[in-house]
């Protein structure tokens, strides 16, 4: 069961990475996240991603301590507000457990690091036939977020900008 769902992130990561390219997003561009979300029946995954400096403020290592509280503030809202940042409709019952929160930098670069949230979520009932609503509008440096949204043998893509937005979740 994770495989395959791991498996549909990559695929939904993937294919949001080609779609950026074709909007001229740039590879690490302030202000814009990818949002992934993958259903296999009950179970699914969220992964968001977005430059540090969006959602901490800052993208360098963290090593001083205003900076650690600033990262260990950015990573309890995230956990605090997932529930509101992606809302699945109340009558399916979906809860979040968090998987991790991180800052990623790449290989040589302590210069330009990545926000990264993963979590697993749990529904009473299937999302096919409901909505989503995307709201981001509290995260002040965030401007838009490109997601995919993978259930079944549904494939959605939305772009979030700074307002909530709501995406119907059927065939």
């Amino acid at each position: 069961m994770k495989f395959i769902l791991t498996g549909l992130l990559f695929v939904s990561l993937a294919s949001v990475a080609k779609e950026k390219k074709h909007r001229e997003h740039a590879a690490h561009s302030h202000g814009h996240a990818e949002l992934s979300i993958a259903f296999d029946s009950l179970l699914g995954q969220v992964e968001f991603k977005s430059p540090a400096e969006s959602i901490v403020g800052f993208e360098h290592k963290a090593t001083s301590e205003k900076d650690l509280q600033k990262l260990a503030t950015a990573r309890m809202d995230f956990e605090t507000n997932i529930s509101k940042y992606i809302q699945f409709d109340s009558t399916l019952g979906c809860t979040f457990e968090k998987k991790s929160i991180e800052m990623v930098t790449g290989a040589g670069d302590d210069l330009h690091a990545d926000f990264v949230a993963r979590f697993d979520v749990t529904c009473a009932k299937p999302l096919n036939g409901s909505t989503i609503v995307f709201d981001f509008t509290s995260v002040k440096k965030l401007k838009d977020v490109d997601a995919t949204i993978l259930a079944g043998e549904l494939q959605l893509k939305t772009e979030i900008r700074k307002k909530k937005t709501t995406l119907e979740i059927k065939n």
